[in-house]
């Protein structure tokens, strides 16, 4: 869902750096306006065996420990997108 030009500001999430230790690509995210309360999240991309590609949303902290293992919104399957995923839970993506 898009939201009609009001002149606010758009929410955007700005790339920190990528991070080590998961399948597949991960990168950090310092979003505008919180996430379900989450000012860091981490975007994996990765091909899981038996349902293929995905790209999901973690909660973080601010070094790139993940929070919790539930993914967000914008979290999707079928593809692996980074920016994809952050757009879809409402973000406009500054690399």
């Amino acid at each position: 869902m898009q939201e009609q030009s009001t002149g606010a500001k758009p929410k955007t999430a700005t790339l920190i750096k990528p991070l080590t230790g998961f399948t597949g690509t991960a990168k950090l995210w310092k979003l505008s306006d919180p996430l379900d309360g989450n000012d860091f999240v981490v975007t994996s991309a990765t091909v899981a065996p038996y349902t293929g590609a995905e790209t999901y949303i973690f909660p973080t902290d601010s070094d790139g420990k993940v929070l919790s293992w539930g993914e967000l919104d914008g979290s999707y399957r079928g593809g692996l997108d980074h920016e994809e995923a952050l757009q879809g839970a409402g973000y406009e993506v500054i690399s």
